[in-house]
């Protein structure tokens, strides 16, 4: 009869003892989904600097690429884009 006291007992404290292990576990693992969700908007932030900086790049760029005559052609066709644009807005709102 003791000997199923005792066997009690030890499974009792190794159960215990999981119970410990599974609570820490449990804590360890908000934890890391807390870091990881950090993590994922501190690259998401730094994946739109990146994008923002390779588009001021590639402007600058676009800048550098064209004489004066180039340039003021290019000027044009956008103003002329830009108009053809605002005249379909003002179709669309009429």
């Amino acid at each position: 009869m003791e000997d199923l006291h005792a066997t009690l007992k030890d499974l009792q404290l190794s159960l215990q003892n999981l119970l410990k292990k599974y609570d820490s576990l449990k804590k360890e693992n908000a934890y890391l989904k807390q870091l990881n969700a950090q993590m994922n908007e501190a690259m998401q932030e730094k994946e739109n600097l990146i994008k923002s900086s390779e588009e001021k790049l590639a402007t600058t760029n676009i800048g550098n690429n064209y004489s004066m005559e180039e340039k003021e052609l290019l000027r044009l066709k956008i103003d002329t884009y830009l108009k053809d644009i605002e005249k379909c807005l003002n179709l669309l709102n009429a």
